[in-house]
């Protein structure tokens, strides 16, 4: 009769004596990251004076179906010296590579693959934040989450805000208690030693009521004299942003509404007796700015910046126009000098028109110091 093949392999594993038997060892769980790799360590023995003739690895997804055997390629690979170590590395993880995997050899005698399998868990990594919106003073909760925990990490992780790392924490999850507008942004997290596999971002919002409410008057004058018509602006931080305006009056005792002022801006008339203020208003509160209207430095900064911008180019203008009319004089003055050593003999008359001409020209100099204008109007006239 024949003898079942598992019954003879068990019976061959309980004689085991030292390393001449039939064996195959490796850990029974291994967890990994998405999108990492991992490797998975097998070492196996068989009695002396037998020789390998196969190796394989499987993986089984459906205890029900056929293990598949994996093939050599981009992101399988075998390391060891196939005699007696036959690691299994996978790469770039997926979720769909968690299963069970066994590893299996031949001799010119038998087959053997071992009772037991190694379990793989691939895990992602999620930042989540509960709640995502809040209202600032509110409690929110911030976890890290994974499946599982590779075994050459620690329990450390490292949470992340607008990609900035926060303080090293041993526990998975941040309590914001209370929260502050501080606090809003974008939070991620990973696991220690394991930063390049980062969580999918998360946002955290964080509303408040509107704050720092201001009223500014876009004129570069604080003190308003007389009558004029200014544009005040009402300033107000506020998440959500404002989304209605009330303007107040007040002159004297008496305070009145702006009827149908409910936006930003307002173009108004004022005198020297009349003091505004705004109230701003979102969903989650409101706020009045002080009677005291502020200067909107801005608009004055704008308006220098432009005189300033002016000035320089009036300058260079006036300096290349000067330079223009200084060529011009010292040419005729050199022509001048030419014509009179020319002429140093000839007729008196014309030696009177010479000086004339002479003297004109140092009129023209100590004009051009005065008044550019008059000097080129002079120039061209000659």
């Amino acid at each position: 009769c024949c003898l079942n093949i598992n019954y003879l392999q068990s019976l061959l594993v309980s004689l085991c004596l030292l390393d001449n038997c039939w064996d195959v060892r490796y850990n029974k769980t291994i967890c990994a990251i998405e999108g990492s790799s991992v490797d998975l360590p097998c070492t196996y023995t068989y009695p002396s004076g037998q020789t390998i003739t196969q190796t394989l690895w499987s993986k089984t997804v459906d205890p029900s179906r056929t293990p598949k055997d994996l093939e050599y390629g981009d992101v399988v690979q075998y390391h060891g010296d196939n005699e007696t170590d036959w690691t299994l590395r996978l790469k770039e993880l997926r979720k769909s590579d968690s299963a069970k995997y066994s590893f299996s050899f031949k001799t010119q005698q038998m087959s053997y693959s071992g009772p037991f399998k190694v379990t793989l868990s691939v895990t992602d990594i999620q930042v989540m934040i509960n709640p995502s919106v809040a209202t600032e003073g509110e409690s929110v909760w911030i976890y890290c989450k994974v499946s599982c925990i590779p075994k050459r990490n620690s329990t450390g992780f490292i949470f992340y805000k607008d990609n900035v790392h926060l303080p090293l924490l041993d526990k998975r999850w941040m309590d914001l208690k209370p929260v502050s507008s501080d606090d809003a942004g974008i939070y991620s997290c990973a696991l220690l030693g394991l930063e390049h596999y980062r969580a999918l971002a998360a946002t955290l919002i964080v509303n408040y009521p509107p704050r720092s409410t201001t009223v500014k008057v876009s004129r570069s004058q604080k003190t308003v004299l007389g009558s004029s018509s200014v544009i005040l602006t009402c300033d107000s931080d506020a998440n959500p942003p404002v989304d209605k305006y009330i303007w107040y009056k007040r002159n004297g005792s008496a305070v009145s509404v702006l009827q149908g002022e409910t936006k930003r801006y307002i173009n108004s008339v004022v005198s020297l007796k009349d003091q505004y203020f705004c109230e701003a208003h979102n969903k989650i509160g409101a706020q009045n700015s002080t009677w005291d209207i502020v200067e909107d430095v801005t608009q004055s900064s704008l308006m220098i910046s432009v005189l300033v911008v002016v000035a320089v180019l009036t300058t260079g203008t006036l300096l290349v126009f000067g330079y223009y009319i200084l060529k011009r004089r010292h040419h005729r003055e050199s022509q001048l000098r030419s014509e009179s050593r020319e002429n140093i003999y000839a007729d008196p008359d014309e030696y009177v028109n010479l000086q004339e001409d002479t003297y004109t020209a140092l009129l023209c100099d100590s004009i051009l110091i005065y008044a550019t204008g008059l000097c080129t109007l002079v120039e061209v006239w000659f």
